[in-house]
């Protein structure tokens, strides 16, 4: 063991403070999926990929301590041979962690996307293209070296090509790029017709998208992949390139989590209020189970449709279509929502009405 040193202890602070952010932020999302009963495949995915994480970051913080970041001059060859070994499995769950994390954040659009068979289509395609780009830089990286153990120094009679490792890097880092991205501009187009205030609905979009700004440690890790080239500087290389990883899928995991926190905003705690909401709807129900109202309806019918994704952002539009909702909402009979509209309204974060005029 060496003491951690350059570029080694950026990513010792940066793999210690993501995996808790990490795991903070992941816990408190399963809280909330729980408290709405609307947890799914996208908080499975997630979680699968947060423990991957857990490991890939838990490589590097050791390989800190056997000179990551430092120059081959100042490390025993103990380390060295250690750490070479360890960062080089650490890729193999760095990638596996990115297939899940980007088919979390995929999910989560899927289940909003509903029937929208287009958009379904490009959200299957990011899942397809990332499972792809992932097992060829796995094959890659395991081809780098006849034997692998090479890499490492294990065996002195093998021969490496680690231009291969940054080639297929590079591969791998543009798909990411590109799915990224390609996940950042959907939420926009699927909520585009969706009924809610456009405040609300352009907040709610950059919520979603923002599982994409993880693109921008991928772009700044791709200035570094060249150093993957010299094998005498191995050790050296894998202190930046490790820093971004870590960044790239810490910021994955959190980022792509944020959209379900949303609900939390309404609690008291943080400002949000349901009075009006409630008073309102308590008196309705009262005078429905009193034997009032219209003949037509059940004297059991809950009224509380109100507590809509925007509700802490109310004007005056708003109340004046909450109005004339609920007076409708009155005089018809009762309408179950269709599952697909129920789901999609629980993964945002608002609670869908059971009955609309």
């Amino acid at each position: 063991m060496v003491q951690p040193a350059g570029d080694g202890v950026q990513l010792l602070h940066a793999s210690i403070v993501l995996l808790v952010l990490s795991w903070i932020t992941f816990i408190t999302r399963i809280s909330v999926r729980v408290w709405r009963k609307a947890t799914g495949w996208d908080d499975i995915l997630m979680f699968i990929g947060i423990l991957l994480f857990t490991v890939t970051a838990s490589l590097c913080i050791v390989c800190c301590y056997l000179g990551s970041g430092q120059l081959r001059a100042v490390l025993p060859a103990s380390a060295i041979m250690r750490g070479t070994k360890l960062f080089f499995i650490a890729e193999y769950f760095y990638a596996s962690s990115t297939v899940f994390i980007k088919a979390s954040i995929a999910m989560t659009l899927l289940r909003i996307a509903e029937s929208r068979r287009r958009y379904k289509w490009i959200i299957w395609s990011v899942i397809i293209a990332t499972i792809i780009s992932c097992i060829v830089f796995i094959a890659g990286i395991s081809n780098i070296c006849h034997p692998i153990t090479t890499l490492w120094g294990e065996t002195t009679t093998g021969t490496c090509n680690l231009d291969l490792n940054s080639d297929v890097s590079f591969f791998f880092s543009a798909i990411e790029i590109i799915t990224d991205w390609a996940l950042a501009f959907l939420p926009g187009a699927l909520l585009w017709n969706i009924q809610m205030k456009s405040r609300v609905k352009f907040s709610v979009a950059i919520i979603l998208g923002m599982g994409a700004f993880a693109s921008c440690a991928t772009i700044v890790r791709l200035r570094y992949l060249t150093l993957y080239s010299n094998p005498a500087e191995f050790m050296f290389g894998t202190g930046r390139i490790g820093l971004w990883s870590i960044i790239e899928e810490g910021i994955g995991i959190i980022a792509g989590s944020l959209h379900a926190l949303r609900p939390l905003l309404s609690l008291p705690i943080f400002g949000g209020s349901t009075s009006g909401n409630t008073n309102g709807s308590a008196s309705a129900n009262k005078y429905l189970r009193s034997g009032g109202g219209h003949p037509g309806m059940r004297p059991d019918i809950n009224l509380d449709t109100f507590h809509q994704l925007g509700d802490t952002d109310g004007d005056g539009e708003s109340s004046k279509h909450i109005l004339k909702e609920t007076q409708v909402t009155m005089m018809r009979s009762e309408r179950t929502a269709s599952p697909g509209e129920y789901d999609r309204s629980q993964v945002l974060g608002w609670k869908q009405n059971n009955y609309e005029g």
